[in-house]
């Protein structure tokens, strides 16, 4: 029986991620300061503001991401990772309730709607953080990669972290990283077929830089 190639899961995944990032912008513009129904915006796309489609975007970010991240713990898991990947997707689930129910609480006027934030961001941020950690264990991506998904995640969590609640999305720039990486480097199959193609002499090289994911060059003839 053949394994099972994950280059199609990779972009679907990847896919998925970007797609997330895309669906968080309106949901941030919309709950922006100075902006709202009496707005310059609000007055001229007067649909984007009602209660249903603000909910709404909030709604599919989150669930598109979670859907992008349980696609590349798949990915990660088979390139070797047992445990960061499957930690950070468990987390990330958990964020992606307790989102959902704040927004519930949110939109019925009920109290402890910040309180569920503060719980998202802590559970979310370290979420990021683990699938940083798969990728250096993997190396799946290139190895700067996954240090900056760590790191940045870990600056932000100081600055969301509760009761300060300010920026609960700013781990979103570490994912949209991911995703491009995602699209623009090699699978394991191309490298070793690149590898294979190539001069004895560079095939070490190629082979490497087909490990190393993103910043993969072709041999110079």
């Amino acid at each position: 029986m053949r394994n099972k190639d994950p280059w199609s899961e990779r972009h679907i995944a990847a896919g998925l991620l970007l797609l997330g990032v895309l669906l968080v912008l309106p949901a941030v513009v919309i709950n922006a300061p100075g902006m709202g129904v009496t707005s310059a915006w609000g007055q001229t796309l007067p649909f984007l503001f009602d209660p249903v489609w603000t909910k709404y975007w909030s709604v599919a970010f989150v669930v598109v991401t979670l859907y992008g991240l349980v696609l590349l713990e798949g990915v990660l898991r088979r390139a070797g990772d047992h445990l960061c990947a499957t930690l950070g997707r468990v987390s990330f689930t958990l964020a992606t309730l307790l989102w959902l129910l704040t927004i519930l609480f949110d939109t019925n006027g009920l109290p402890g709607g910040r309180d569920l934030e503060g719980f998202f961001i802590l559970l979310a941020f370290p979420a990021v953080i683990a699938y940083g950690l798969a990728i250096l264990r993997t190396r799946l991506l290139a190895r700067w990669i996954g240090i900056a998904v760590v790191l940045w995640a870990a600056l932000t969590l100081i600055r969301a972290f509760p009761p300060q609640n300010q920026g609960p999305l700013f781990y979103e720039p570490a994912l949209l990283l991911v995703g491009i990486a995602l699209l623009v480097s090699r699978s394991p199959r191309e490298a070793q077929q690149a590898a294979d193609d190539a001069p004895s002499g560079i095939q070490g090289e190629v082979h490497q830089q087909g490990n190393d994911g993103v910043g993969a060059a072709h041999p110079k003839s």
